[in-house]
């Protein structure tokens, strides 16, 4: 069963690395960088990680107006509700 783990987690390693090159051609450095980062947040996917929290809007500023919402999170109001008076 251990050997099983191992090599789903090389397998994983493998495809971050991949997606690493492939898909973001990224130095070696920022491989490390990224591959550090996901495994503090428990060992994520980095495809995952980038898929929901990076977005690269030099590509189309449609793109961008997609998906940020001014309106969608207003730190003032949101802590509002929470402050004690």
């Amino acid at each position: 069963m251990e050997g099983c783990l191992i090599m789903k987690a090389t397998t994983q390693i493998e495809r971050d690395i991949a997606f690493c090159i492939d898909e973001l051609d990224l130095t070696n450095y920022q491989i490390g960088e990224l591959l550090r980062a996901t495994e503090k947040l428990g060992n994520i996917p980095v495809e995952y990680f980038c898929d929901e929290f990076i977005f690269d809007c030099d590509r189309d500023e449609d793109e961008f107006d997609r998906l940020h919402d001014n309106h969608y999170l207003h730190i003032e109001q949101f802590n509002a509700l929470y402050e004690e008076d």
